[in-house]
């Protein structure tokens, strides 16, 4: 056989291979465009609430804007910095009082829940 006819084959091959890279990519970020509409939607309707139990908070007490904004970075530098999100913090395992990580369930370590020692609810 040629050797055009060799590169040519090749050729055709790295085509194809490119046309399928490239339907697995769409695919991907079709795939990934969906999970962030998704997020949006959450994040919006998680605002949506916020606002409303806020204003409800302030409607029915005494606590003023400056109340939630302290308590906010409050909340935010528990973690030590100042960044504007809730950080995991090393906590101290109840069964074996080794170092555990708040974001987990149990000790890595011993398997003992660190249910009762967590930060928040939402950790």
């Amino acid at each position: 056989m040629p050797v055009g006819l060799f590169w040519a084959l090749h050729q055709q091959h790295d085509i194809t291979q490119a046309g399928q890279d490239a339907a697995k990519a769409k695919s991907k970020v079709d795939r990934l465009a969906g999970k962030v509409g998704y997020m949006e939607r959450k994040l919006e309707r998680l605002s949506l609430a916020c606002q409303a139990l806020w204003e409800l908070l302030r409607d029915h007490t005494d606590f003023t804007e400056e109340h939630i904004l302290q308590k906010m970075e409050e909340v935010d530098l528990r973690d030590g910095a100042a960044d504007g999100k809730i950080g995991h913090k090393p906590l101290t395992c109840p069964a074996c009082n080794r170092q555990a990580n708040s974001a987990r369930q149990a000790c890595l370590y011993c398997g003992a829940s660190l249910s009762e020692v967590r930060r928040h609810v939402f950790e």
